[in-house]
């Protein structure tokens, strides 16, 4: 069986022209360009339906670009090909007496689909984020608004009140504290004996 994965390795590289990355048990992997290409191989004597199903299975939780499962050419009659393409997992049949010439793709793998990314749309993000600017810049004002309506409203009011209470002593005008009267300046003194002259 090794003879199967030689063989299938050459064909890989050198006919294909595919980079190989690495090998782990039986899964080889490959990268055709930017893609990365995972090839399931299953070489035994007798092959049973049920593991080569559940080996197309365990390659379907991989993370790859395209998929082969690689088995016997005498394996063939036991793969369904409609499941094989509803999958997008190609197939690829080894006859190691026949040499490199007995690799063959059955049937080809399809692209995964990738899921695409959601690219953030800048216009939109600046627009939501205005909005909410503007929204909580307009709560805010209305609040700053009706908080001094009501600070000059009470100034206004206690201002009348003022003016309504009847007057109970005439108000004499305040001097002014801590400043002299300006006849008492000395310079008014002497500016008026001056004046005199």
């Amino acid at each position: 069986m090794e003879l199967a994965r030689y063989l299938l390795l050459r064909f890989l590289t050198e006919v294909w022209g595919f980079r190989l990355d690495s090998e782990s048990g039986d899964l080889i992997s490959l990268y055709d360009g930017n893609n990365r290409v995972l090839v399931k191989t299953f070489f035994t004597d007798i092959y049973d339906e049920v593991e080569i199903y559940k080996k197309i299975n365990e390659l379907t939780q991989q993370d790859y670009d395209k998929a082969f499962i690689a088995v016997l050419a005498s394996a063939l009659f036991l793969i369904d090909p409609k499941h094989l393409r509803s999958l997008g997992i190609g197939l690829i049949s080894v006859d190691p007496s026949k040499g490199l010439e007995g690799v063959e793709v059955k049937l080809p793998a399809r692209p995964r689909a990738r899921p695409i990314q959601q690219r953030l749309d800048t216009a939109e993000v600046l627009d939501m984020i205005n909005k909410v600017l503007k929204d909580t810049i307009d709560r805010e004002l209305k609040r700053v608004e009706a908080e001094l309506y009501n600070r000059i409203k009470e100034y206004i009011d206690r201002r009348l009140e003022g003016l309504r209470q009847p007057a109970t002593s005439p108000q004499q005008p305040e001097k002014p504290t801590g400043q002299q009267p300006i006849l008492d300046n000395e310079w008014v003194k002497i500016l008026r004996k001056r004046g005199a002259q």
